[in-house]
């Protein structure tokens, strides 16, 4: 069962915020009493003409292919569409790769 996430109020803090560039932005509370949990995430920033700033969070997006098979260096999954294949080898693993990988797709199509 997924935990549901909490509903937050919206927290109201003060303070100056520099645009450079119309591209960086950085804010500067002039409160430090209110704290606030950081966070990074890839999103919207929307600013007015009087100031107003909004920030809308774009959704992430969940994987629609399903792992069919795993082996120690490999993955075949699916998709709608396609098939996927994924090898992965550490250099320091082995000098002679080309046998691993016909090794690995083996195991992953039988």
């Amino acid at each position: 069962m997924k935990k549901k996430k909490n509903e937050s109020k919206p927290i109201k803090i003060e303070g100056v915020l520099d645009v450079f560039d119309d591209k960086n932005i950085m804010f500067n509370p002039s409160n430090n009493l209110i704290t606030v949990k950081g966070f990074r995430r890839r999103g919207v920033v929307t600013m007015l003409s009087n100031g107003q700033m909004g920030f809308m969070a774009t959704p992430q997006k969940k994987s629609s292919s399903k792992k069919m098979k795993r082996t120690i260096h490999g993955t075949l999954s699916e998709n709608d569409d396609n098939y996927y294949l994924y090898i992965r080898i550490d250099k320091t693993e082995t000098d002679d790769f080309k046998k691993l990988i016909k090794k690995e797709v083996k195991e992953l199509l039988e």
